[in-house]
C-alpha cells in the first residue's frame, strides 16, 4: 500500500522536464486572480493531482490502478518514442508498440486533464438521465425484493458510481483502436528553431482540431523549448508549416498554448512573463470531451 501512487500527473515529468534547466526545475506561470505568479518547480512535484484518477468504489488497493497500472506506463513508454522521434531512430516505425505508445500519449493529453475528467463523469450523467425513462421501465420489471422503488433511488445510493465509470472507460477511450490507426498514420516530425526565441508549455499543451480524417487537418505539441512535434496528412500541409516563418510560428503556438492554459504555463526563465500575462487563459479551446458532447446533444436534437 505504502507504494501505490496517490499524486496523478496530468501533465507527466518527462514532458516537464524537458522545460526544467540545470538545477532540474522548471518555471511555473499561474494566474489564481489577476496577477500571474512564478515559480521555480520540480517536474515530479507540479502538473498533477492527488487521487485523480482514482477509483472512488474500488478497494484502497485498487483504486490506483489506472495510474499505477495504465497512465505510468503509458508516459514511461511515450517517453521512449519521443527520443526516437527526436533522433530519426526507425524503431518508431518498424516497432508498432514505440509509434503506437507515442499516438497514446496524444490521445491521453486529448482526455487526461482534470476539467476532462469532470466534463467525461458530466457527459456519462447526461446519457443516462436522457435514458432514464427507458431504464426506469426495464428496472420496474426486473425489480427483486428489498431494491428501491425507482431506478433513480437505485442510482442515488452510489454517489460515485459515475466517477468509478468514468475511471474505467478514459482507459478505453485512450486507446480508441480507430483513433490510435488515424494518429499512427499520420507523418510525423520536429520543426525546430534556433536564436533566443522559445516555445511556451501549459496544461493544454496539444494544438488540434480532432478532425484527424481531413486532409489539411494538424497536430501541434511543443516538446522543448527549441522543438514542437507535428503530424499531418500529406506533404503539402508538412511544406506549409515548414515555410512558416520561424518567429511569426513560435508567437502563434505560444499564444495557443498559454491561451489554452487553464492552471498552468511553463517555460525556462522569466522572459516571457509579460507575454503569458497578457494571453494566459484568453483563448480557451473547446476539448475533445467537449467536442463529443456537444456532436451528442446535436444528435439527440
Amino acid at each position: 500500500m505504502q507504494n501505490i501512487p496517490k499524486y496523478h500527473h496530468y501533465l507527466p515529468s518527462f514532458y516537464q522536464s524537458r522545460w526544467a534547466v540545470n538545477d532540474r526545475r522548471l518555471r511555473r506561470f499561474s494566474k489564481p486572480r489577476d496577477k500571474i505568479v512564478a515559480k521555480w518547480v520540480y517536474p515530479t512535484q507540479s502538473g498533477g493531482e492527488d487521487d485523480l484518477y482514482s477509483d472512488p468504489e474500488a478497494p484502497p488497493d485498487k483504486a490506483q490502478v489506472l495510474e499505477s497500472d495504465f497512465m505510468s506506463p503509458l508516459d514511461s513508454l511515450a517517453s521512449q518514442a519521443l527520443k526516437m522521434i527526436e533522433t530519426g531512430d526507425a524503431t518508431i516505425n518498424r516497432h508498432p508498440k514505440f509509434r503506437s505508445a507515442w499516438s497514446r500519449f496524444l490521445m491521453s493529453l486529448m482526455m487526461r486533464m482534470p476539467d476532462d475528467i469532470e466534463t467525461l463523469k458530466g457527459g456519462l450523467v447526461e446519457e443516462w438521465m436522457v435514458a432514464i425513462p427507458d431504464l426506469e421501465e426495464v428496472y420496474s420489471t426486473n425489480r427483486e425484493d428489498g431494491w428501491p422503488e425507482t431506478f433513480q433511488e437505485y442510482l442515488a445510493r452510489s454517489p460515485n458510481s459515475f466517477a468509478s465509470w468514468a475511471s474505467s472507460l478514459i482507459r478505453t477511450l485512450i486507446d480508441h483502436q480507430n483513433i490510435g490507426e488515424l494518429l499512427n498514420n499520420m507523418r510525423w516530425f520536429t520543426r525546430e528553431i534556433n536564436g533566443n526565441a522559445e516555445f511556451l508549455a501549459s496544461d493544454r499543451p496539444l494544438i488540434t482540431w480532432f478532425d484527424f480524417s481531413e486532409p489539411d487537418t494538424y497536430i501541434f505539441l511543443p516538446i522543448g523549448p527549441k522543438r514542437v512535434f507535428v503530424a499531418v496528412n500529406n506533404v503539402e500541409t508538412q511544406r506549409r508549416i515548414e515555410r512558416q516563418p520561424a518567429e511569426e510560428w513560435v508567437t502563434h503556438i505560444n499564444k495557443c498554448a498559454a491561451g489554452a492554459a487553464k492552471k498552468f504555463v511553463f517555460a525556462t526563465d522569466d522572459r516571457q512573463m509579460e507575454f503569458v500575462d497578457q494571453h494566459f487563459g484568453s483563448r480557451p479551446r473547446t476539448t475533445l470531451f467537449q467536442y463529443l458532447l456537444r456532436h451528442r446533444r446535436s444528435a439527440r436534437g
